[in-house]
C-alpha cells in the first residue's frame, strides 16, 4: 500500500512540474508583431519588432538572405522562443523588396503558425524609422491599409492575396500598398510585375 502511494505520488509531482515548465516557456515566448526589411551595411537587415508595452518597441536586428533564415537565427541566437503567430506586419522596403518579396511571401505561406491576417506592405526608409522610434505608427499603418482595402479592393495588402499574383504569373501584374513617410505618413499604390520579383 504504502509502495502504491508513493508511486502515485511520484506521478503526480512529476504531472504537476511538467505543466510548470511549459507554462514557463509560453510565458517567456518572445512574441513578434512586425517586422521590416532593409538593407543594412552588412547586406538584408531583418529587424524584429517585439510585443511590449512601451512607446518605443524593442526591436532585434538580424543580418539573413531571407526571411526564413532570419527566422531560423533569431531563434538560435537572438530571441529564444520566438513566435511568429501574431505577426501583424511585414514591411519591406523599396531598396529590397525585388530581392525578398517572392521567397519571403512563399515562406509565410507554407507556416501554420504565422497570423492569417499578416499585412505586407511595400515602404521607404523614414517609415522604418518611424516605426522603430513609435508603437504607435504600427498601428496607424494597419488603420490606413484597411483603408485603401476597403477604398480599393484589387490592392493586395496580405501575403495571401500578394503570394497568389506571384504565381499567377500574369503580364498584367497587380497592385500593392506603398507607404511613405517623407513629410507625413501617406498610404498609396504601386503596380508591380511577377516577371520583376526574382524567385
Amino acid at each position: 500500500m504504502i509502495k502504491k502511494l508513493s508511486a502515485l505520488s511520484l506521478i503526480l509531482i512529476t504531472l504537476a512540474l511538467v505543466g510548470c515548465k511549459d507554462s514557463r516557456r509560453i510565458e517567456n515566448a518572445a512574441v513578434i508583431e512586425n517586422v521590416s526589411v532593409d538593407r543594412g551595411g552588412e547586406g538584408i537587415l531583418y529587424t524584429f519588432y517585439l510585443l511590449g508595452s512601451g512607446d518605443k518597441p524593442r526591436a532585434v536586428s538580424v543580418p539573413a538572405a531571407s526571411f526564413e533564415e532570419a527566422c531560423a537565427l533569431a531563434e538560435e541566437a537572438y530571441i529564444p522562443n520566438l513566435s511568429l503567430a501574431k505577426l501583424e506586419l511585414l514591411m519591406l522596403s523599396e531598396d529590397v523588396y525585388r530581392e525578398v518579396m517572392r521567397t519571403d511571401v512563399e515562406y509565410i505561406s507554407t507556416q501554420s503558425s504565422f497570423s492569417p491576417i499578416a499585412y505586407v506592405t511595400l515602404c521607404d526608409r523614414e517609415t522604418i524609422r518611424s516605426v522603430e522610434k513609435d508603437s504607435e505608427v504600427q498601428r496607424l499603418i494597419e488603420r490606413q491599409l484597411v483603408l485603401l482595402k476597403k477604398n480599393n479592393p484589387s490592392v493586395c495588402v496580405d501575403y495571401l492575396s500578394i503570394f497568389n499574383n506571384l504565381e499567377r504569373k500574369g503580364e498584367e501584374g497587380f497592385y500593392v500598398a506603398q507607404i511613405s513617410s517623407k513629410k507625413e505618413l501617406k498610404v498609396s499604390e504601386m503596380h508591380i510585375y511577377s516577371k520583376n520579383i526574382p524567385k
